[in-house]
């Protein structure tokens, strides 16, 4: 086995193991949410959760637009929660 393919296999291991374990992200967002509080009621638009935002693809906050609607507020893309 030469040693540019091993060296290249290793670094797909290595890119791939951190493309996929995510703990550090889930340590990160467990301590600022500590710091602040999950929900704000401030005449219903001021309600803030944490989310998974599909754009984003992490846990992010969301703002209560309308009821059971909620907008990233990172990327600002809309979660709906209504029934059909």
């Amino acid at each position: 086995m030469e040693w540019h393919s091993f060296i290249i296999g290793l670094v797909s291991a290595s890119f791939a193991y951190a493309l996929f374990s995510e703990k550090g992200d889930q340590e990160e967002l467990v301590a600022e949410d500590d710091q602040t509080e999950d929900i704000e009621i401030n005449d219903f638009s001021g309600r803030h959760v944490t989310l998974s935002c599909q754009t984003c693809r992490k846990l992010k906050r969301h703002k209560e637009v309308e009821p059971n609607l909620f907008q990233c507020v990172k990327c600002k893309r809309h979660v709906d929660l209504r029934s059909a």
